[in-house]
């Protein structure tokens, strides 16, 4: 058997299943509270084909809009959004400081003790 030749007997693996941006419009119309408008549906799926085309993860597709839904925007900052989503800082971590008693008590305190 060649390396080129085509496995016989379907032992084939199946192509990875891609994400449409029909699916990714659902998904977000599905969460919404109220069905958005069709002509915003329309633009906001404009712009996920594009990303998608572009090679944008669909994950971070779907963290933008998350964000979308939270905002309300036009669907044209979805890119944006997505931008926002991808490429965010992490939160600093909260450093845990013990209480210490105040150097100048007088300055604290005010004479109040």
């Amino acid at each position: 058997m060649d390396l080129g030749d085509t496995p016989s007997g379907g032992a084939s693996a199946p192509a990875p299943r891609a994400v449409s941006a029909n699916q990714l419009i659902a998904e977000y119309a599905a969460a919404c509270t109220h069905r958005p408008p069709k002509d915003v549906l329309g633009h906001l799926g404009q712009q996920v084909r594009k990303l998608l085309d572009e090679g944008i993860a669909p994950d971070h597709i779907r963290a933008g809009l998350g964000l979308h839904r939270a905002k309300g925007l036009h669907p044209s900052t979805l890119p944006s959004l997505v931008h926002e989503a991808m490429n965010a800082a992490p939160a600093a971590p909260v450093v845990h400081r013990a209480w210490t008693n105040p150097a100048d008590v007088e300055a604290a305190y005010g004479g109040d003790l």
